[in-house]
């Protein structure tokens, strides 16, 4: 099978649409505990197969979603990417990175070209991001891509969540 092309790609990573073939590599991701520390737990095969039907109709429908991320060299180490976000009526930003991929600065490399990518092919006026009040290595991502605290706010995800908003550049 012939890879999909690129959406986009940085001076590390290769950010490709999932498709219905990448269960494995999201199963894989979001069954760690450690990756799941403050998402909830590991995700059941509902779940899974849930998420991946909802970034690949995301991805048809928005031209955009969760995109699975490689290294140049073909290794899969996570996800980025823009999803509707109901509850505001407008789009967050969302990444989940294995462990191989932690510490190297590539969650903030990702996520600073996603949010770039999503304002180039979007009239949107902001971007969402938020994460457990707690972890605090994924609230540095946000605020070095240049994101703006705005409260904290339980959103039923076991705990209190930060919020984040990035307004149009």
């Amino acid at each position: 099978m012939a890879l999909e092309a690129p959406v986009l790609e940085t001076d590390r990573l290769v950010l490709r649409p999932f498709t219905p073939d990448d269960y494995e590599l999201l199963a894989d991701l979001h069954s760690d505990p450690e990756v799941q520390r403050y998402i909830g737990g590991p995700w059941p095969r509902e779940a899974i197969q849930g998420r991946l039907d909802a970034y690949v109709a995301d991805q048809a429908k928005y031209g955009f979603s969760k995109w699975k991320a490689h290294l140049r060299d073909g290794t899969f180490v996570g996800r980025c990417g823009v999803s509707y976000w109901a509850r505001k009526g407008e789009f967050e930003l969302g990444y989940s990175f294995r462990r191989i991929a932690w510490g190297r600065g590539l969650a903030t490399e990702a996520a600073r070209a996603v949010a770039a990518r999503f304002f180039e092919l979007s009239t949107e006026p902001r971007l969402h991001g938020f994460t457990a009040v707690e972890n605090l290595g994924s609230r540095r991502v946000l605020e070095r891509i240049g994101m703006r605290h705005t409260g904290d706010e339980d959103l039923g995800l076991g705990g209190l969540s930060a919020l984040y908003l990035m307004e149009r550049p």
